[in-house]
């Protein structure tokens, strides 16, 4: 028989939800031919969660270690249900109030929420849910292998701190990206205003992505339109700025009452963010010679005709 203890503090919540947990858990994990039951009781101020295993035959290398996997898998999927939120709400108080925007807490939400679901964001290494459950239910397996009664309150307070400090990392992540998106929205709003008040410079403006620079712009006559300035920006080896910032730029500049999107299949992030600029003067083209051959090698020192 093996027997294992687990110590929550006396908050009815926090057991009711422990013991579905359990439950649930009974339910759905077979650990035959290991029987697990538990009771509960309460004790100095807690409330105790007593586990009993037994093996209805002689235990092997594998079955000695069921009801220890069992009741870490119960402690990790309680913290990540019941303590991610709680501290999750309480670093994200901290930090909003710290940028002054509390009050959009309801937009920034989705965001962080996004962010814990995120494997690999802008190249850091943000861990899913499911690792981070994985890296609980480790601690808590490895923990009580010398130990067989474990108190919550002091495990999560002690022996998690790499997984609270991911997930500071993550609601950090979830705001630094809304503060990006806000800024950008009100960037946008402002160049729409811009292009609305300015005089069209082109009728038409043909964008073609090419394979010697980023994009080559064109007007209605096929001619190359040329912009000194854009061009000596795309042709420098380490870009700060994404192409596509360059390219808005450009469209910005030449005020086109319409634009025309070339291959825009293989760009599609790029048609959302004209679009949102310069609304219904953006049409794309799939089907024209260029898209269909998907592109052509342009002569920079004698461009082509569209």
């Amino acid at each position: 028989m093996q027997t294992f203890r687990v110590l929550l503090e006396n908050v009815p919540a926090h057991c009711g939800t422990y013991r579905a947990i359990v439950n649930e858990m009974t339910e759905r994990v077979n650990t035959a031919p290991v029987r697990i039951t538990y009771k509960e009781q309460e004790q100095d101020g807690y409330h105790l969660f007593f586990f009993q295993s037994w093996c209805e035959q002689e235990y092997d290398a594998q079955t000695i270690e069921w009801a220890r996997a069992f009741v870490a898998l119960t402690l990790a999927e309680w913290v990540i249900r019941v303590k991610d939120p709680e501290i999750l709400e309480e670093i994200a108080a901290d930090l909003l109030q710290a940028e002054q925007i509390e009050e959009e807490w309801i937009e920034i939400f989705p965001y962080i929420q996004r962010m814990c679901q995120e494997d690999d964001l802008y190249g850091r290494d943000l861990l899913t849910a499911t690792t981070r459950k994985a890296n609980v239910y480790r601690k808590a397996f490895n923990y009580l292998e010398h130990e067989r009664s474990l108190n919550v309150l002091g495990f999560v307070r002690f022996r998690l701190q790499e997984h609270w400090n991911e997930l500071f990392e993550l609601v950090e992540a979830g705001i630094d990206e809304y503060l990006e998106d806000k800024q950008y929205q009100e960037f946008v709003e402002l160049l729409r205003y811009f292009i609305a008040v300015q005089e069209t410079k082109q009728e038409v403006v043909h964008v073609i992505p090419s394979v010697d620079k980023p994009f080559h712009l064109y007007d209605k006559n096929g001619d190359r339109l040329w912009l000194d300035q854009l061009d000596a920006v795309l042709s420098m080896d380490e870009q700060k700025c994404r192409d596509e910032d360059y390219l808005v730029s450009a469209l910005v500049t030449l005020a086109p009452e319409s634009i025309v999107l070339h291959m825009a299949a293989e760009k599609p992030g790029l048609a959302q963010t004209i679009r949102s600029i310069f609304d219904s003067r953006l049409t794309t083209c799939h089907s024209c010679g260029l898209c269909v051959a998907q592109r052509r090698v342009l002569d920079v020192h004698n461009p082509t005709k569209l």
